[in-house]
């Protein structure tokens, strides 16, 4: 996401001595005469009924305006600050955000509309919101701004700025609170997008692979073999003896033939899936050489999609692969579950699966020496993330309580690779 600056908006009030002046003016000078006048209307009607001068009539007057005081201050406030354009209730600003940004066409555009609605409730010359990837302003920042992180589930997501004189306390933390779910949301909406983009690339490229594989490996070898074969059928009559060197050279090109066929297919799907299956696959990962792995399996893993069981073996694959090279971890645990939805949905539990048929949870965490740095900022995170998002679903790699690295994935049982 671009340095934005939104469209023009109608001009939000200044924050200045000027402008607080003249609103408590408006709000009290109007006060001022709306409990005189009640006071003086109740006095006079009051004597009007009595024919005379009713000392309880005062007293009267006086409790009547002492009742509606605060009820009429509210309302004259509300007024003075929808004439001046500013809002003192947190809530209401939250909430005026909050219908706001339902109209906007996606998260992006959300953002720059929220910086214009933050500036006018905050009185600020100047705000920017800073989200991975870019940031929306609206205004002039003065040198130093004020600083307000965006926290949401408590990871930042990104940071308010704002110039101008001290905002309130209450409404600065309300605004953010709500900033940081909308700046969530543009990270996710960029996420994905970057995500589908790679997938299509990747999936580009191995259709280019089986394309090329196909067209240099395998269509050459049957080429070749067909014409061996045409050329045994002439001598057969001709020169019998020279039948049984072309049959060999058959022999041998059905042999390259097949293998070629096992590469190709082997690079689709792993054989230790078709032989053994999910469960039998994780075991095998686990007997390889290295730091002790053991695999806790919560029921049978059935029902799982084929691209399913794919993407978790390669996930599971490709994290303990880390664990070996780089952890310098003792033991590894595998674990796997698959998660079956409850009719009628709801929260919490099984409910909370992706999809209507569930997902399948698979984790592998180790007691090692956390991700170096190079791991990290390698492919092979961001192709288990990859392989997780292209099911529709989430892998999160992250510190395991205790020490060491944990893996999470999380694969819906609904969805299959396109």
């Amino acid at each position: 996401m671009a340095v934005t600056t939104p469209p023009a908006q109608p001009p939000a009030a200044r924050p200045s001595g000027v402008h607080a002046v003249l609103n408590g003016v408006l709000v009290y000078g109007a006060l001022a005469l709306v409990a005189g006048g009640i006071y003086s209307g109740l006095t006079w009607l009051t004597g009007a009924l009595s024919g005379g001068e009713d000392p309880v009539a005062g007293l009267a007057a006086a409790l009547t305006v002492g009742a509606t005081f605060r009820p009429v201050r509210l309302r004259l406030q509300r007024a003075v600050d929808r004439l001046l354009r500013v809002e003192h209730d947190p809530y209401r600003v939250a909430d005026r955000l909050s219908r706001t940004l339902q109209e906007a066409v996606d998260p992006a555009e959300g953002l720059a509309t929220a910086a214009v609605l933050v500036r006018q409730a905050l009185r600020a010359d100047g705000v920017a919101v800073e989200v991975h990837g870019g940031t929306v302003a609206d205004g002039e920042l003065g040198e130093r701004p004020v600083e307000t992180p965006l926290v949401w589930h408590g990871e930042p997501v990104g940071r308010l700025l704002s110039s101008g004189p001290a905002p309130s306390p209450d409404l600065l933390n309300v605004l953010a609170r709500h900033l940081a779910e909308l700046a969530h949301a543009v990270r996710l909406t960029a996420d994905l997008r970057r995500s589908r983009e790679h997938i299509l690339t990747t999936r580009e490229e191995e259709r280019r692979r089986l394309r090329r594989d196909l067209h240099d490996g395998l269509g050459p070898t049957l080429a070749s073999l067909a014409m061996t074969v045409d050329e045994a059928r002439l001598r057969l009559e001709r020169d019998p003896e020279a039948v049984e060197g072309l049959l060999i050279r058959v022999r041998d090109q059905m042999g390259t033939a097949i293998i070629d066929v096992r590469d190709l297919v082997y690079g689709l799907r792993p054989p230790a899936l078709k032989n053994l299956g999910l469960t039998g696959s994780l075991r095998s990962l686990a007997d390889a050489p290295g730091p002790r792995v053991d695999v806790a399996l919560a029921g049978p893993l059935d029902g799982v999609p084929p691209a399913v069981e794919v993407a978790a073996y390669r996930i599971a694959q490709e994290a303990l692969t880390n664990v070996r090279r780089h952890a310098q971890a003792t033991t590894t645990l595998v674990r796997a579950e698959v998660v079956r939805a409850v009719a009628g949905g709801g929260s919490g539990g099984m409910a909370d699966a992706a999809t209507a048929g569930g997902e399948l949870r698979l984790s592998i965490a180790d007691d090692g020496i956390g991700l170096p740095e190079k791991v990290r900022s390698g492919v092979g995170l961001l192709s288990m993330r990859e392989r997780a998002a292209e099911m529709g679903g989430s892998c999160t790699i992250g510190p395991r309580p205790g020490g060491g690295t944990e893996v999470v994935a999380r694969l819906p049982l609904g969805t299959e690779a396109p």
